[in-house]
């Protein structure tokens, strides 16, 4: 069964994708914050991550970064999620991190999601 992890503050849309994903028999695990997330993902190991950019205490792009310098996450897939306007710069910046594979913004398709997802745990 594979694993994914949800980094998002946003316990509306976790809840929603959860259940998706649960639904098609992949185990869901949750984390508030970045600093849960990061605890979580050292202890799960999971086979995708899915991170919201702006949380507290800790924004995506730090909880990114914290997950390539480990080495029990440096090689696990990112796909970072925002309710917020992303532009080219920004998408720039993520895609120099070796673990961002995708950027998807809120509200989600969680079909088009589900694709992707299924994309990277294939490889």
């Amino acid at each position: 069964m594979s694993k994914i992890l949800m980094i998002d503050d946003d316990a509306d849309f976790s809840a929603l994708a959860s259940a998706h994903f649960t639904r098609l028999g992949y185990a869901v695990t949750l984390a508030p914050n970045g600093k849960d997330g990061l605890a979580k993902a050292r202890a799960l190991k999971p086979d995708v991550v899915f991170l919201d950019i702006m949380m507290p205490e800790m924004n995506g792009i730090e909880v990114l970064r914290e997950l390539k310098a480990a080495d029990e996450t440096a090689e696990v897939p990112v796909i970072v999620m925002s309710g917020k306007y992303m532009d080219r710069g920004m998408t720039d910046l993520f895609a120099q991190e070796g673990n961002f594979k995708a950027f998807f913004a809120k509200p989600v398709v969680l079909a088009q999601l589900q694709k992707k997802v299924e994309e990277l745990v294939k490889k």
